[in-house]
């Protein structure tokens, strides 16, 4: 078994050799499915809102099953290790195979993760376009007491205007940006005042279906570094609602640069569950 690099760089091995592992923490992994069947991967239920494609445990695009891994990778005798391997991952199928969806299954997924008291909803996906529905859906699940990450989006820069895709954008929604191994802005990573923080999401080692592993780059990677920390933290801190594991992600960042490019800057889960 090998610990990917941003494992490391926002500090899990720390928790884990505390003893806190994301255990009763339930994570909604809202993307194109998770593989059930891969070794290094629990999956513990799920849905999917994709009409064409009923079984959110069979992932036809691999997106899902990658975000999957960084988030909840076993720590076995396999593969790799993801940021909260006891966290209880959840199948929300609302990408096809494709890897795009309607809005539609989307919020349908996002209800279905409140119904089924979710603590924390990661997505790895998003639009140029905002949606009435869509803000209220995501804005429903926090209130709620859910914490919700998602990717800011791949759309680098555009002179000074945000490049942030929804739902990142909408302030409820903690949008996540792309550093690589050395805290360098990915140049993929999109920008603007909604950015909230940082994450690894350039090569990320994960889980692929099939039993296979694979490296992929985008903040897609980079925002299920923040819905593994999010578990984490609750896993320690129980008690916590989800406002003051979101402050403590975002208050405890090491600092990279203008906020515009960098938000607050790299989670640290050590210091975010102190």
């Amino acid at each position: 078994q090998s610990v990917p690099y941003g494992v490391s760089q926002i500090k899990a091995p720390a928790l884990h050799s505390q003893g806190f592992t994301g255990s009763n923490v339930k994570v909604a992994v809202i993307d194109s499915g998770i593989d059930s069947s891969h070794p290094d991967l629990k999956v513990a239920g799920g849905a999917s809102m994709v009409p064409s494609e009923t079984n959110p445990f069979q992932d036809n695009n691999s997106h899902g099953t990658h975000v999957a891994g960084t988030v909840a990778a076993l720590n076995n005798s396999v593969g790799v290790l993801g940021v909260a391997p006891s966290a209880s991952l959840y199948a929300v199928k609302v990408l096809g195979a494709d890897g795009s969806g309607q809005y539609s299954w989307i919020i349908n997924g996002i209800e279905w993760a409140i119904a089924n008291n979710m603590d924390v909803i990661n997505m790895s996906l998003g639009g140029p376009s905002g949606s009435a529905a869509l803000k209220a859906a995501v804005d429903k699940a926090v209130s709620s007491g859910i914490v919700v990450v998602a990717a800011a989006g791949n759309e680098g820069t555009s002179g000074g205007s945000s490049t942030v895709g929804y739902p990142g954008k909408y302030p409820s929604v903690i949008a996540v940006g792309a550093v690589n191994s050395s805290n360098q802005r990915a140049s993929f990573s999109s920008v603007g005042s909604e950015l909230d923080v940082m994450a690894p999401g350039v090569s990320i080692q994960s889980t692929l279906p099939g039993n296979k592993y694979g490296a992929y780059n985008g903040t897609s990677m980079a925002s299920p570094h923040v819905a593994g920390a999010a578990a984490l933290i609750l896993s320690k801190h129980p008690n916590w609602t989800n406002t003051q594991v979101r402050s403590s992600l975002e208050n405890t960042t090491t600092k990279l640069g203008d906020a515009f490019y960098y938000g607050k800057g790299l989670i640290n889960v050590q210091a975010a569950a102190q």
